[in-house]
């Protein structure tokens, strides 16, 4: 008869849930709470040659050490259970950018280039985002970090009042080994937000042989298939009162390149492989089966 599988962690040897803002992990007390090998010291003695002892560390402690990476990582709340083995498929593009998250995860280290998600809203960019970079944390023991561009900008103006730079907050995620920005292009893009972003990539740019960055964005590089936004009535509004008519069709239709900038672009395509993903929002197709 086989072992029987933990109900609470499923095997896993760590459980998963919402605290806050953020995602947490820790190591299931129901099936783990005294390590068997070491006793819970952490440390287990076995003898070499020369009938010499030596201390090795156990591996629970390598368990324990990538729960704290995964905290780190400040992954948001509302995936904390997503995984790449549950990414929902409607196109054969969502097939491919999973296998090709999978290829990630299975060869990190050894890749010469991150990844760069595009398509439209629903499609399970941030998904495949966050599924890597948690088997990263807990299967690999890789310090990651995931940040949402568009609350980063709102902590740097939070943290001039304290009196902290751009660069005391950016700092973190600049010298992450593996880096998620989210959202990338939501925000106002003016002078400010592309200068904070432009040195987030900068700096990840010239170190890319060591610092691996994943990005997600609504903005593709075909006009035809990038972000188209619902107009709302305060747009109209601004629409109506601008003497530039082709003002609707510059903010509502911009590529990426248009949104980032051809400097910030041409680096990002050389750090990132583009992956476009196409398919239905999930979202939508949630809410219409309720």
């Amino acid at each position: 008869m086989g072992k029987r599988v933990c109900d609470n962690c499923k095997g896993k040897r760590y459980v998963i849930f919402q605290k806050g803002k953020f995602a947490r992990a820790i190591i299931c007390q129901r099936c783990y709470s005294v390590c068997d090998k070491c006793g819970g010291d952490g440390i287990i003695f076995k003898k070499g040659e020369n009938n010499y002892t030596y201390a090795n560390k156990c591996d629970c402690t390598m368990l324990e050490n990538r729960s704290v990476l995964f905290n780190e990582a400040m992954i948001p709340a509302q995936f904390a259970q997503v995984t790449l083995e549950d990414f929902q498929i409607s196109h054969h593009t969502q097939e491919e950018a999973r296998t090709n998250s999978q290829k990630f995860v299975d060869s990190y280290p050894i890749q010469e280039r991150g990844l760069l998600f595009m398509g439209p809203v629903g499609v399970g960019k941030t998904h495949l985002a966050v599924g890597i970079i948690k088997k990263l944390t807990l299967e690999k023991g890789v310090s990651c970090k995931f940040v949402d561009f568009f609350h980063l900008l709102a902590d740097i103006k939070e943290g001039y009042s304290g009196g902290k730079s751009d660069k005391e907050i950016i700092e973190p995620f600049v010298k992450a080994p593996v880096l998620v920005v989210d959202e990338l292009g939501k925000g106002r893009n003016n002078e400010w937000e592309s200068n904070i972003l432009d040195q987030i990539i900068s700096n990840r740019y010239n170190n890319s042989n060591e610092l691996v960055t994943i990005i997600t964005t609504n903005y593709t590089t075909r006009r035809d298939s990038t972000l188209s936004v619902t107009r709302t009535r305060a747009t109209k509004n601004l629409l109506a009162s601008t003497k530039d008519k082709n003002y609707e069709k510059e903010v509502l239709q911009e590529t990426l390149q248009e949104r980032v900038g051809e400097r910030i672009f041409s680096r990002l395509v050389e750090i990132c492989r583009i992956i476009e993903i196409e398919g239905k929002d999930f979202r939508s197709l949630k809410y219409s089966e309720d």
